[in-house]
C-alpha cells in the first residue's frame, strides 16, 4: 500500500512539475515575442495565471495574463515600468504558444505606467527630487515601508532642490541661489498628460525640508514644480486616465476595457 501511495505521488509530482515547466516555457516565449515585437530594450515579466497550465493551453483560454516591462525608454534618458494585467483571454486559434502574431481577445486589458522619483525629477528639471505619500493622520509615519504602500493623487510632498530668485530679483539671474524646498502638489490628468501643480510650501508633520522663504519668493519656486508631462504611451495605446502615487512613486493609469489584441500592440515607443 505504501509503496502505492509513494508511486501514485511520485506521478502527481512529476505532472505538476511537467505543468509549472510548460507554463514557465510559455511565459519565457511571450515575454520574447513582446520584447521583439515592441523593441524593448529587456525581455518583461509574464505571469500566466491558471492550473493546471496545459489545459488552459488546449482549451485557448486563460484566467489572467500579467505584464511587466521594467525600465521602459520613455526618452531623453527617463524611464518607466509599463504594466498591464489581461482578464479573461481568449487565443484565437493557432500553437499553443503565444507569439509576436497571436491574435488574443482580451475580456478587460488594464494599463499603466510607473515613474519613480528620479525619473519624475529628470522630466521636472529637478536632480534631486523626491515623492512622499503622507501617511493618514492616524498612521504613523510618512509614506514609508512601515506604511504599506499608499496612494493619493493630491495633498503629496514633493522635495528638490530649486533655483531661489532673492527678494528683490524675481526672474532666474546671477542674483539667484539654490535651496532644497518641500512643496505640497496635486496629480491629475489633463488631454492624456499628466500635470503636476505645487499648491504650496509644505509645512506638515511628514518629513519634509524646512525653508524660510519670502512670500515673493514662493511662486517662483511653486512654477518650478508644476509641469504639464508630455503625453506617455500606455500599454495597448490606451490613455492615461487618472494619475496617483503609489508610495515615492507617480502612477498613470488607463481605464480597463476589453480589446483584441497582439504582441504588435503592446507599446508603440515614445
Amino acid at each position: 500500500m505504501r509503496k502505492l501511495l509513494a508511486g501514485v505521488l511520485i506521478v502527481v509530482l512529476a505532472a505538476v512539475g511537467i505543468d509549472f515547466a510548460t507554463a514557465a516555457y510559455a511565459e519565457r516565449h511571450y515575454s520574447r515575442a513582446l520584447r521583439a515585437a515592441s523593441e524593448l530594450e529587456f525581455d518583461p515579466e509574464v505571469t500566466i495565471a491558471g492550473f493546471p497550465f496545459i489545459a488552459a493551453a488546449l482549451s485557448d483560454e486563460y484566467d489572467r495574463i500579467g505584464i511587466t516591462a521594467r525600465g521602459t525608454d520613455l526618452g531623453n534618458d527617463r524611464r518607466g515600468d509599463l504594466r498591464s494585467n489581461l482578464s479573461g483571454v481568449h487565443r484565437a486559434g493557432g500553437a499553443w504558444l503565444i507569439g509576436e502574431r497571436t491574435e488574443l481577445r482580451v475580456d478587460k486589458v488594464s494599463g499603466s505606467l510607473k515613474i519613480d522619483s528620479v525619473n519624475l525629477g529628470r522630466f521636472l528639471g529637478i536632480d534631486d527630487l523626491t515623492v512622499t505619500t503622507p501617511a493618514p493622520e492616524d498612521t504613523a509615519g510618512g509614506g514609508g515601508p512601515g506604511d504599506g504602500i499608499l496612494s493619493a493623487s493630491s495633498g503629496i510632498i514633493l522635495t528638490g532642490t530649486v533655483t531661489l530668485p532673492k527678494v528683490g530679483n524675481l526672474h532666474h539671474s546671477q542674483g539667484s541661489d539654490s535651496r532644497k524646498v518641500s512643496v505640497s502638489a496635486d496629480l491629475s490628468i489633463r488631454g492624456g498628460a499628466l500635470r503636476v501643480d505645487a499648491t504650496g510650501i509644505y509645512s506638515g508633520s511628514a518629513d519634509h525640508v524646512d525653508s524660510d522663504l519670502s512670500p515673493l519668493q514662493v511662486p517662483a519656486v511653486l512654477a518650478q514644480f508644476s509641469k504639464t508631462l508630455p503625453v506617455l504611451p500606455l500599454p495597448w495605446s490606451l490613455p492615461a486616465s487618472s494619475a496617483a502615487t503609489e508610495g515615492s512613486d507617480v502612477v498613470l493609469s488607463a481605464d480597463p476595457k476589453p480589446l483584441v489584441v497582439t504582441a504588435d500592440d503592446f507599446w508603440q515607443g515614445p
